[in-house]
């Protein structure tokens, strides 16, 4: 007897809680305007011995963001023992070598979504990314380490939080995620908001679909190994991607 199809979409052991969905949402905007916030005092204190390099801001931004994000997975794990953060070693498969591929595609996916007017018309992309020999390699460290700031918050963190809170897991395809990480996806992409407020509509809403797609990556590379190391690996890389390119292409089309 032929076994019964599956369905294309299931929701399996679900949960439905709005508080903790709200308590993570604020955990996010107060973990990251407070991140940026420290970096921007900082940043101000220190003006007479870096300038104006803005990179130097970027940097603090990032690392003022994990630190709280660590405290954050720290203070979860006594209060909500039982949540896993990743905050880990791989224990197996560790699967860098997929999260740098993964994360090559998505920056040049992110650069064709955000430059693609600039990109037809060959015009240099972006004049805000300085490109002087120090800020330059600011820049793209602060792209390379975006991972340890974002993905210790939104998968370690809130991801954490929420499989124990609002348990369940949704099947699309074959892909097969905690209701946690697609929430906590639809989170990353909204943390993005301001490209509404800077870039053409088209743009921003293209930059919201794609923050939602690899915030579902990341996740699913999280779960495969295991540990927070592949989605900050294809997090970075993505980023650092992008930026280079962008600055690259700025050079030669100036």
């Amino acid at each position: 007897m032929s076994q019964p199809d599956r369905p294309f979409a299931e929701l399996t052991g679900f949960r439905f809680r709005l508080w903790p969905l709200l308590l993570a949402a604020l955990l996010m905007v107060a973990l990251l305007e407070a991140g940026r916030g420290a970096a921007r005092w900082t940043y101000s204190q220190g003006q007479a011995l870096w300038g104006e390099h803005v990179s130097i801001f970027l940097n603090l931004a990032v690392l003022f963001q994990a630190a709280l994000g660590l405290a954050g997975i720290l203070i979860m794990r006594r209060l909500l023992p039982q949540a896993d953060d990743h905050l880990r070693w791989p224990p197996g498969k560790s699967y860098v070598g997929l999260a740098l591929a993964i994360g090559a595609g998505m920056g040049l996916v992110m650069l064709v979504a955000d430059y693609w007017p600039e990109l037809l018309a060959r015009t240099p992309l972006n004049d805000s990314y300085t490109v002087t020999a120090f800020d330059a390699g600011g820049f793209l460290f602060a792209m390379a380490i975006t991972g340890l700031a974002e993905e210790t918050i939104f998968r370690g963190l809130l991801v954490g939080l929420l499989v124990v809170l609002v348990p369940g897991r949704l099947r699309i395809g074959r892909l097969d995620l905690p209701v946690a990480g697609y929430a906590v996806a639809l989170m990353f992409g909204l943390a993005h908001w301001q490209t509404f407020t800077v870039d053409p509509l088209h743009l921003a809403i293209a930059q919201q679909i794609y923050a939602f797609a690899w915030g579902l990556a990341y996740v699913w590379l999280m779960e495969r190994s295991r540990s927070l190391l592949a989605p900050m690996v294809a997090h970075g890389m993505g980023n650092f991607t992008e930026v280079a390119i962008v600055m690259l292409l700025g050079m030669l089309w100036a």
